[in-house]
């Protein structure tokens, strides 16, 4: 193996060792709204902590990983109380062994627990949503690894597929994180990579996360409780009939929680996923045209590249991925759409279909802004 080749295997498993003690606290909000707090205490073997998360209900969660002689986390356990009622059992448990490359899952699954087996390789660490004491690991390894690129493996918890975790330095104290699908978010860290916050502006993870201190956790789970903030981007569907053709379009529905959406956290000029989570689909069952363009009867993926004067309508061949797993090379067609301001705000994004003479029109619309784009059959 050449000396290059070695040096970059040593910073992919660069792992910090003799920690000194450390505790710390996160705020993370969306929006105006707080998502989860976190507080937690690291030594060098062991790391602790808790967190009350909101989304989709309110849940307080115990978890506590240990480390190695050689600083690799060797168990982590997550247990997770259900403070806000509802469906689904008080409590649950999870614990994860790692040994080599390979990890050991014992998850809850329904009414009972399941054990799954993972390949990883070695120096994995888990990875659990809105955790950021795991985050501020990778961090860590990052600045150990003293190099402007470290990767490193994180395995979601009760999934068989580890994600590539990238970190890359952009300046003395920020570097930006590309969590397998989620991201790429900008860290502030300092010297030892104590994370100080992340931003997820321009990201497709729109969280903010701020180091603080002097949380009540006790009084704020109690406030939380009954507060859920429920499936952040909930799935919706739209369904009519234009000129006799069934249509249908299947998205997610994000809401502004206060922030600036076009030009902020949907960017100009770069292509959006439409909605949320999973990429958008039209489905037709006759032939449609689409600002004069032909679509086949069939179903499709729908793409848009917001600009302040015109934005464009992409009607993409590829269904079934992520929202962040655009390919221009399936696309059908890239057609204009009209622009316009509303008179009033619209919190949650919205897509309509709306008859018109004999046709329709599809109709998005969130924040100030409405785009829209006439239909009808050939």
């Amino acid at each position: 193996m050449s000396g290059r080749r070695w040096s970059l295997l040593i910073a992919a498993l660069a792992i910090p060792t003799g920690l000194p003690a450390q505790s710390g606290q996160f705020l993370v909000r969306l929006g105006r709204d707080t998502l989860a707090i976190e507080r937690y205490t690291r030594t060098a073997d062991r790391l602790e902590g808790e967190q009350v998360v909101r989304s989709p209900r309110t849940v307080h969660r115990l978890y506590t990983a240990t480390f190695g002689p050689g600083g690799a986390v060797e168990r982590f356990e997550l247990i997770t109380h259900n403070v806000s009622g509802g469906p689904g059992p008080l409590e649950r448990k999870a614990a994860v062994i790692f040994s080599g490359d390979t990890v050991v899952m014992t998850i809850p699954r329904g009414d009972s627990t399941v054990t799954m087996r993972v390949k990883t390789g070695p120096g994995a660490l888990p990875y659990v949503g809105q955790l950021y004491a795991l985050v501020e690991e990778v961090a860590r390894r990052a600045r150990v690894a003293a190099t402007d690129r470290y990767t490193v493996t994180m395995l979601p918890l009760g999934t068989n597929e580890p994600w590539s975790v990238e970190v890359n330095r952009i300046g003395a104290d920020s570097l930006t994180i590309q969590l397998g699908p989620i991201g790429p978010l900008r860290m502030r860290v300092d010297d030892r990579g104590t994370l100080l916050g992340i931003s997820g502006a321009g990201s497709t993870m729109q969280v903010t996360v701020e180091r603080v201190q002097g949380l009540d956790f006790a009084a704020l789970g109690k406030s939380f409780a009954p507060r859920s903030l429920g499936t952040l981007s909930p799935a919706d569907s739209v369904r009519a009939s234009v000129a006799g053709a069934a249509v249908t379009v299947r998205y997610s529905r994000p809401s502004v929680r206060g922030r600036v959406i076009f030009g902020n956290v949907v960017p100009w000029n770069k292509v959006w996923r439409t909605g949320a989570n999973e990429a958008t689909v039209l489905e037709t069952n006759g032939e449609l045209s689409v600002a004069g363009t032909t679509v086949p009867a069939g179903k499709y993926s729908l793409w848009t590249i917001p600009s302040p004067a015109v934005w464009k309508l992409i009607i993409n061949k590829n269904t079934g991925q992520w929202g962040t797993e655009y390919d221009a090379q399936y696309d059908l067609a890239r057609l204009d759409m009209r622009v316009e301001p509303l008179r009033q705000p619209v919190e949650q994004f919205t897509i309509a279909i709306e008859p018109s003479g004999n046709g329709g029109v599809l109709k998005l619309e969130w924040e100030k802004t409405r785009a829209s784009i006439p239909l009808s059959t050939k």
